[in-house]
């Protein structure tokens, strides 16, 4: 029988520690739990077969870190959408302000534009 064991390490330095393990992790993808779950069945213990429950859970937890990373990559546009919109608006403000003033030395100096 084979066994697995997991071994893990906190750091508690800096931010930048886990933001480097969150990026490895965050790069694993359905076909590496596929074959995680694969070699997991191909080395289980034919006289305690793993119980059908917890395939299950982890098809679950799965599913919903695939959802949660799904989640986040939407939030993530949405916020650089957001913020392209924002920029468009600034620059729109400081046009419109461009144009009162010079509207303003026009009507100051008493000349006037129409276009027909």
């Amino acid at each position: 029988m084979t066994t697995v064991s997991s071994t893990s390490s906190t750091t508690s330095t800096t931010g930048t520690s886990s933001t480097s393990s969150t990026s490895s992790a965050s790069s694993l993808g359905f076909s590496d739990f596929i074959s995680l779950l694969t070699t997991q069945l191909k080395y289980q213990d034919p006289t305690e077969p793993t119980d059908n429950s917890q395939m299950v859970a982890q098809m679950a937890q799965f599913s919903t870190l695939s959802g949660i990373s799904s989640l986040n990559t939407t939030s993530t546009e949405m916020n650089d959408q957001l913020q392209t919109l924002t920029d468009l608006n600034n620059n729109m403000t400081v046009i419109a302000d461009k144009l009162d003033t010079i509207i303003a030395s026009q009507s100051a100096a008493g000349t006037s534009t129409t276009t027909a």
